[in-house]
């Protein structure tokens, strides 16, 4: 005996919409970052547009990531519509001051903004894959530019390096009040870290996926937001995280795997300092980087005397590059080699938090570049491990 085929979904017979076609746009143009402009699903390739009284629910997902924007609109029903094709007549729209959905007897949707119409065929709302989280495990939140302090700081040092895919996110952390952010490829790392005061308890540390980080930091921006790990949907193990911003929602899928001990890299901090002007370090690596050889990674070479120090690199049949700068050394320095990049991505990200001085902690050759921004600014580091020279 056969089973019984499924029976296949099929859009609603009714279904309208209205709102701003601003508010739309805004709303259609956040949800399809998410969405792969190339795929074999093609349910991946739509957006959900749900009504609910006086609010219009619009996401998208990769399975991995869902993205939800909530506007004020009319109508009522949920359904799918292709996402980049509903942005784009959208943006050519963007003029018009109202725009309308409806879904006509013969299951097309027509859209309509002014002088403006197209035609575009549905999917059921009901084929639109969700992800299926469980409790809340912890959450917090996190005042204005909390998010672009944490995120902002370390994604420099993100790996994408896919056999080691548990350095591919930022990992979190809640130990003694502080949440914590790291990131590394394993030449660099950064960490930022945010009081969140004594009631927080202690909490372990989850990965964030790369992707998630990179759109939260842009729907985010520097305003507030609101931060929260779940459990999966047997309550078994964390496996979500949720961040709110700015009236977006992102759920992600959290990197199931064991992130290593930081701590065990992060040198102490040291009496052999070299302290640096941002503006001119910054102008002396971008300088010295012109010795370069095309992607090949040569050191830059950091030789302090007195009152002074000099960066150089040299290649092969394109000669050598050489900058003094300014500085103030703590204790004798030792001639130590660095990543230049990798050097100037750290003192960006210094410069940014308002850092006027950029202080190297050497202890030897071969040990790992403690890098701190001014003694007013906490809660930032970044570890750079040497290089031959």
């Amino acid at each position: 005996m056969s089973a019984k085929r499924k029976e296949k979904a099929t859009p609603p017979a009714v279904f309208t919409a209205e709102a701003a076609t601003a508010d739309l746009l805004r709303a259609v143009s956040k949800v399809a970052a998410v969405v792969e402009p190339r795929n074999t699903i093609p349910i991946l390739n739509f957006v959900e547009i749900a009504v609910d009284f006086s609010t219009i629910a619009v996401s998208g997902t990769d399975l991995d990531m869902e993205v939800r924007v909530e506007i004020e609109g009319s109508g009522e029903g949920a359904l799918c519509l292709p996402a980049f094709r509903l942005r784009d007549f959208l943006q050519a729209a963007s003029h018009v001051e109202r725009v309308s959905l409806t879904i006509n007897e013969t299951g097309v949707v027509e859209v309509t903004a002014g002088d403006f119409s197209a035609t575009m065929f549905p999917l059921p709302a009901a084929d639109f894959p969700r992800l299926q989280i469980g409790s809340k495990a912890w959450d917090a939140n996190l005042a204005e530019g909390v998010v672009q302090f944490l995120f902002g700081g370390v994604t420099h040092a993100i790996s994408r390096e896919e056999t080691r895919y548990y350095l591919n996110g930022v990992c979190l952390e809640v130990k003694d009040g502080t949440l914590i952010a790291v990131a590394t490829d394993g030449h660099r790392l950064a960490k930022r870290e945010t009081n969140l005061g004594s009631g927080a308890t202690d909490q372990p540390s989850v990965i964030v996926p790369r992707k998630a980080v990179a759109l939260s930091l842009g729907y985010a921006g520097k305003g507030e937001a609101s931060f929260a790990i779940h459990k999966t949907a047997d309550d078994k193990r964390t496996g979500y995280a949720e961040i709110t911003a700015n009236g977006v929602r992102v759920r992600t899928k959290l990197i199931d795997g064991t992130y290593p001990d930081w701590r065990h890299v992060v040198p102490v901090p040291s009496n052999t300092v070299i302290e640096i002007d941002t503006k001119a370090l910054r102008r002396a690596l971008r300088a010295t980087a012109t010795s370069s050889e095309g992607r090949r990674v040569r050191a830059t070479k950091i030789e302090v005397a007195a009152d002074s120090a000099t960066l150089s690199s040299q290649c092969p049949g394109l000669g050598e590059a050489r900058v003094r700068v300014a500085c103030e050394a703590g204790g004798p320095i030792p001639i130590v080699g660095i990543n230049g990049r990798y050097l100037d991505n750290a003192a960006a990200e210094l410069e940014r938090v308002g850092s006027k001085t950029v202080r190297i902690h050497v202890t030897d050759p071969a040990s790992p570049i403690r890098i701190v921004p001014d003694a007013a600014i906490p809660g930032v580091l970044n570890v750079i491990m040497p290089m031959r020279i």
